[in-house]
């Protein structure tokens, strides 16, 4: 979600870099200016899209990229969001915030189905359901707020789950399956609502 700028990146308080190397015989690693990285945005080598996990993982808080040993003269460029801050989490907002920590996205795992697949109950397939959850100042200030902004958060990050619903590194498929009313909080300050997404055919076998 980061990498599709449902908030912009004025908005989440980070910037954008790109840096470029040209790799050496048995290299591994990569290692980012700027931290700590928050996403990454594209990682190429020659050209080519390299995938999360299957071809690359990083540490954000070192910036270290680690991928397969090089053969030597590949061009290698990772375009990345940094910055201390950020308004987008894997997890809810804590009771100290003010209302300048919003808008704010956070992301929960709400619950897993799971039933056998085939006979003898060695093999399953699970549905897992992700809630996220977006929060925005209910009073509008500077484009920032209110129930239009909310509503438009929400569409964009359906329409970015729904164009990469097949391109994620650790599942098949996602798919948009419902969402919330908008709730006030209690002081009346802000406003969220959430979507509910189910990642589909994750299989275990024994």
């Amino acid at each position: 979600m980061r990498s599709g700028d449902i908030l912009t990146i004025s908005v989440r308080g980070v910037a954008t870099a790109t840096q470029t190397a040209t790799g050496a015989p048995a290299q591994t690693t990569i290692t980012l200016t700027n931290l700590p990285v928050r996403n990454i945005r594209i990682f190429t080598k020659d050209a080519i899209t390299q995938r999360f996990i299957a071809d690359y993982t990083i540490n954000y808080t070192t910036g270290v990229i680690t991928f397969p040993a090089l053969t030597g003269g590949e061009a290698l460029s990772v375009t990345y969001d940094y910055g201390s801050g950020d308004k987008i989490y894997p997890d809810m907002p804590r009771d100290d915030l003010t209302l300048e920590s919003f808008p704010r996205v956070g992301i929960e795992l709400t619950s897993i189905s799971t039933t056998p697949l085939g006979l003898g109950g060695m093999t399953h397939i699970s549905d897992l359901i992700v809630t996220i959850i977006s929060w925005v100042p209910a009073n509008k200030t500077n484009s920032i707020g209110g129930t239009k902004y909310l509503s438009e958060l929400l569409s964009s990050i359906r329409n970015v789950i729904r164009q990469n619903a097949k391109s994620f590194s650790t599942f098949a498929y996602i798919t948009p399956t419902g969402t919330s009313p908008i709730i006030k909080s209690t002081n009346n300050k802000i406003i969220q609502q959430s979507e509910d997404f189910t990642i589909k055919f994750l299989v275990e076998n024994n």
